[in-house]
């Protein structure tokens, strides 16, 4: 990079490490919000009597392990190094020196033990809760936490289809949602999996579906909201809508909406009013929203289907109760609401709460955009009995523009209430940071150019809608900032030749940065924009480095290691048998497979099993030398693992065979041995009981799995996804592939949205749910 300019918003970030007040950072991508946090924990340290009074909140370990990394190696700089010359590392480096001297004097040894800093993820800190108060979480045992909890969303969505065939009080509601899927039970079971994973926003609100004036007074709010917002986007043209506001004109703004719009969303070609309109995004979007806008009201039929559904919800939830407690494992959206009940409520506040204010009088969250609903809650439950001038601060820090990802179903609605109106009784100081010291200034100009006409023109609280905040760079503008190279008729060839190209021009370039190599990534939205790249890279004499691209069940020796546990597991599997035996570490012809275990001459129901064949004295006969000296190694080595198998884990049997075996040995490369050792342990986390309680569960897992970067790629050229990409640096970023459309989005049994309110609209969040489509139209 060139020489950098002065840091834009120094008195901002000076601000934020006030100790003794509490604030909201808005921080966009490449401002150095890590390093915020880190200076804010290092000015607390330096004040607070314990170290572990200090709390800070992350959403996954590896955030909070690197937070923890950095304020350990900013307190061993500032023990060892000289102070450094440019402004935010000297200011980390004083601070660091403060907490250092607070240490040393109260003889805490932060460098040796490093435990007592409290950085956690939310659902650490919320499983900790609940093993303090297991009564009151209503676990006893502590459940283990699970990451993906899709098999048991799936196994009490079976559970609860199974009761239409009963006597069950359910019976007719599952009947009548069945009805309105086309009794399509697999899709059902698929959507109710669904509505049980964001179970957190719903549940609270189940009572009031059955006040049928409330939901049809939310329907009017939203049809207010969009006919407010479109007559405020016309107005702000010059230009004027039908007449009326409010609800009551929705349907007339609807069909001027319709006279304007095609059935896509697209201006038509004939009024004038579109021709004027058509460069205005604000409007387009308006007029979108109010073609998308539900009834004004329920019918009948469609309130019979809502009803049955909230009631057939209802049990699902039962169901999964059931199904954590059967299993001794709950996700994260159980951990949290035990936690929830673990500390009481404002009025009725349990012993752990009570200790938990006393203890921590600093809380700081990071990326506080992806907090939802439960979490939210969580956060004013801890800070309830907190007051103004105590002495205790809450500092949370995110970016409500990266919303986009919607992190575990996350509300950016809150941020913006949070901002608005604090957390609980804390009330937070709104800070926005504006240096970008990621990119040069040509990038950062053309993204605020950009943006600033995709973004919405106006917050909106309920609806989520966060304004663009521009960046400023601090390093200097290069050549070329971005380069847009446009191709048509979907010329995929095309395109990945011109990226094979630009790929090799960037890699010839001097380094931006000072590592001395210059770095490439190629993003993509999605995997399958790899197919042409991939290969044109490799003809073009590049080694990629792909970043969880290659599905980890699609890599050669996997196939082999999950043959191999399903016929060390069932010894009746044919299909995993035959797939050991024509393995690289057998390698059986298809002749001597046939000779082995076909079916000539023999009924279909006498058919031994393959591991049967393997003793079959007139089998092994007909087989030819070669394929007898071969089967008679490989049975050597899976007799003494069956024998074992009583005593060994399946992760250990299987690892055992494959390397009896000589697996190793064929193994293409090194990275063939990573992706053995990650399939491996995926199989450890799965095994129950020395065994897999759920074979198609545990494969589903496998399918969501990628195998590790390659080795031997070259580590200055890197192929991901944007979103992996998330906080990463590169000189130089090719994105292909933007030509494609959106993939639509996924259709749910009921359409509903939390919308978090202002407390001028009564503070609490509330839920709208949209009418059932007719029996016949769920597809």
């Amino acid at each position: 990079m060139n020489s950098p300019r002065a840091i834009p918003d120094l008195e901002q970030r000076r601000t934020a490490l006030d100790p003794a007040r509490s604030f909201i950072v808005q921080a966009p991508a490449g401002s150095g919000k890590t390093e915020l946090l880190i200076q804010r924990c290092l000015a607390l340290l330096a004040i607070v009597a314990r170290p572990e009074e200090i709390a800070a909140i992350t959403f996954t370990r590896k955030a909070a392990a690197e937070m923890r990394g950095r304020i350990l190696a900013a307190l061993a700089q500032a023990r060892a190094a000289p102070r450094p010359r440019e402004d935010h590392r000297a200011l980390t480096w004083d601070l660091a020196r403060g907490a250092l001297a607070r240490n040393d004097e109260l003889g805490w040894r932060l460098e040796e033990n490093a435990a007592r800093l409290r950085v956690q993820t939310i659902d650490s800190l919320c499983a900790s809760l609940t093993r303090q108060m297991p009564v009151l979480a209503r676990f006893g045992a502590q459940p283990e936490s699970l990451e993906d909890a899709e098999a048991l969303y799936r196994e009490a969505a079976r559970a609860t289809l199974a009761l239409v065939d009963g006597d069950h009080a359910a019976s007719a509601d599952v009947a009548l949602v069945l009805k309105h899927l086309d009794n399509d039970a697999a899709r059902v079971e698929e959507l109710l999996a669904g509505l049980l994973r964001r179970r957190d926003h719903w549940l609270r609100y189940l009572r009031a579906a059955d006040q049928r004036g409330a939901l049809e007074a939310t329907l009017a709010d939203i049809r207010r909201e969009a006919v407010d917002r479109a007559a405020a986007a016309l107005e702000a043209t010059g230009h004027a809508g039908p007449g009326g506001a409010g609800a009551v004109a929705a349907d007339d703004w609807i069909a001027f909406a319709n006279e304007l719009l095609t059935k896509k969303g697209e201006w038509r070609k004939g009024p004038a009013l579109a021709k004027a309109l058509a460069g205005d995004g604000e409007a387009l979007e308006a007029l979108r929203a109010l073609q998308g806008l539900p009834p004004a009201r329920y019918g009948d039929g469609p309130w019979e289907a809502l009803g049955a559904l909230v009631r057939v919800a209802e049990v699902a939830v039962a169901n999964l109760k059931v199904a954590f407690a059967s299993h001794g494992q709950a996700d994260f959206v159980e951990i949290a609401q035990g936690a929830l009940r673990a500390l009481g409520t404002e009025d009725e506040p349990t012993d752990l709460l009570l200790a938990f204010d006393y203890r921590i009088r600093h809380i700081l969250v990071d990326e506080f955009q992806d907090t939802s609903v439960s979490q939210n809650e969580l956060l004013a439950r801890l800070t309830a009995g907190w007051e103004r001038g105590d002495g205790r601060t809450l500092f949370v820090v995110g970016d409500p523009m990266q919303s986009i990802y919607r992190f575990r179903e996350a509300e950016v609605g809150l941020f913006l209430r949070a901002r608005h109106e604090g957390i609980g009784p804390v009330r937070l100081v709104p800070l926005t940071l504006s240096a970008n010291f990621r990119s040069q200034a040509g990038i950062v100009d053309w993204v605020n150019a950009a943006f600033r006409r995709v973004m919405p023109a106006r917050e909106d609280i309920a609806e989520g809608a966060v304004t663009y905040a521009e960046s400023h760079a601090v390093h200097e503008a290069m050549a070329q900032p971005v380069t847009v190279h446009p191709f048509f008729n979907g010329d995929r060839a095309g395109e990945a030749a011109r990226v094979a190209q630009l790929v090799k021009e960037a890699l010839a370039e001097p380094a931006a940065g000072p590592e001395g190599a210059p770095t490439v990534a190629i993003l993509v939205r999605a995997r399958s924009a790899l197919a042409e790249i991939v290969p044109a890279l490799k003809a073009a004499g590049l080694s990629p480095r792909a970043i969880e691209i290659d599905p980890l069940a699609e890599r050669p020796v996997v196939g082999d290691l999950l043959a191999l546990t399903r016929a060390i597991a069932h010894l009746a599997d044919r299909t995993a048998w035959l797939a050991v035996l024509r393995a690289p570490w057998c390698g059986l012809t298809l002749a001597d497979l046939h000779a082995l275990a076909g079916a000539d001459g023999c009924h279909p129901d006498d058919l031994p099993t393959v591991h049967e064949a393997l003793r079959d004295e007139a089998r092994l006969a007909a087989m030819s030398p070669d394929g007898r000296a071969r089967l008679a190694r490989v049975r050597a080595v899976l007799d003494a693992v069956l024998a074992s198998r009583a005593r060994a884990t399946l992760r250990d049997a299987g690892e055992g065979a494959g390397r009896g075996l000589g697996g190793p040995a064929c193994a293409a490369d090194a990275t063939a041995l990573d992706e053995a050792d990650a399939y491996l342990d995926h199989l450890e986390q799965a095994e129950a009981a020395g065994g897999l309680a759920d074979c198609a569960a545990f494969e589903e897992g496998l399918a969501g799995l990628y195998a590790p970067p390659d080795e031997e790629g070259d580590p200055r050229l890197q192929v991901m996804t944007i979103h992996k990409a998330k906080g990463l640096e590169f000189d130089t970023v090719i994105v292909p592939g933007l030509g494609a459309g959106a993939p639509p989005d996924e259709k749910r049994l009921f359409l509903w949205m939390e919308r978090p309110r202002a407390r001028h609209e009564g503070g609490e969040a509330g839920l709208r749910r949209g009418p059932l489509p007719a029996p016949g139209a769920a597809r």
